[in-house]
């Protein structure tokens, strides 16, 4: 059988390689990782429920979030979201929170968060910050909620 030297393989590309790196050959202990979410959850005197949550939301992390998250929108309350702390905010995150804010409205309550800026600038380019109600700080977002008008 002869080949057909019109069907021979491409040649490599010229430039830097697309591949992923080679895996890490030192230790997993000794390897850095990222650190894992924390979350806590506090009522304010006269005010809302505070859900302060600390490091990256993404698909790893998400699952240890929603319990909390959907505990504390369920009944009602008027909820703060911390994420002051979030340095990133993945897709998985934004649609829980979303999730959330829906709950939130739907029980009359009203959902704000307090966000650093480069959180704050994704969810500004979803639209998801006027239905998140973004905030610089907790006590901005505290004020927020506790100045709105429910209908």
């Amino acid at each position: 059988m002869t080949s057909n030297p019109s069907f021979a393989p491409a040649p490599p590309p010229a430039g830097p390689s697309l591949s992923a790196p080679p895996p890490s050959s030192a230790p997993a202990a000794d390897r850095p990782s990222a650190p894992a979410l924390q979350v806590h959850l506090d009522p304010c005197p006269d005010g809302p429920l505070v859900l302060t949550v600390r490091g990256d939301i993404d698909l790893a992390t998400a699952p240890a979030l929603e319990p909390h998250l959907s505990r504390a929108s369920a009944d009602g309350t008027d909820l703060v979201l911390d994420l002051t702390e979030v340095p990133f905010l993945g897709c998985v995150g934004m649609a829980m929170f979303d999730a959330a804010a829906n709950r939130v409205r739907r029980r009359r309550a009203t959902l704000t968060t307090a966000v650093q800026p480069q959180v704050r600038h994704v969810l500004h380019l979803t639209g998801l910050d006027a239905t998140l109600g973004c905030c610089d700080t907790v006590a901005e977002a505290v004020a927020a909620t506790n100045g709105s008008t429910r209908t």
